[in-house]
């Protein structure tokens, strides 16, 4: 693992092939410097994500492709979905979706890990694909993102190169509740006991 700054980034990012499938974090763990990099040196490319919130690159070039359609991707011209279930997506990983670079964003570093953070999903067969294919691991290690453990532990040994950067995770700010819609929340906590375990 070498660790570089995001100039160095945009350097290494131009040896990628012709329109590289980038596979990125997806919901709330976006790693958007690295995402920025991308989409100012390279001017073709694949992304996929799952769940994308808005604010991803969204330009002629770009082609979006998914398993789980998010905001960020949903009503576009570019958008290639790709009809499986989650689980399958390792597969396709591993068989005919293999990725040129895989973008995470993650942790700070941990003595010889990183963790995955809010967004573990279907990243370590991404990583994997990658590693066993000569792409690249590409991190962005936050100090906002929180440590999580299993699946969501990387080893430095699995990662190519490292932005260390210092940036707010995002949050979901929900609208406001229309009458049908608290009407139902009300429902269901009428049938909810205290101190329940709720599984969504």
């Amino acid at each position: 693992m070498r660790i570089i700054n995001v100039e160095q980034l945009k350097r290494v990012l131009g040896d990628l092939p012709a329109n590289p499938r980038v596979v990125a974090s997806g919901n709330f763990a976006t790693p958007k410097v690295l995402l920025g990099a991308v989409d100012e040196v390279v001017p073709e490319y694949r992304l996929h994500m799952l769940n994308a919130r808005k604010g991803i690159p969204d330009r002629q070039g770009v082609t979006y492709e998914t398993a789980f359609v998010g905001p960020g991707m949903r009503g576009s011209a570019r958008l290639d979905y790709v009809p499986c279930r989650l689980s399958l997506v390792p597969v396709l990983f591993r068989d005919s979706l293999r990725p040129d670079v895989v973008l995470l964003h993650a942790s700070s570093r941990r003595f010889d890990t990183v963790s995955l953070g809010t967004e573990v999903n279907i990243l370590p067969a991404a990583i994997e694909s990658a590693r066993a294919h000569g792409g690249l691991v590409i991190v962005q290690a936050n100090e906002q993102m929180p440590y999580t453990y299993g699946d969501a532990q990387i080893y430095e040994n699995e990662i190519d190169y490292l932005v260390e950067v210092d940036v707010p995770l995002p949050t979901h700010s929900p609208g406001p509740l229309d009458d049908v819609s608290r009407q139902i929340g009300e429902l269901i906590a009428a049938r909810v006991e205290d101190n329940s375990t709720l599984q969504l």
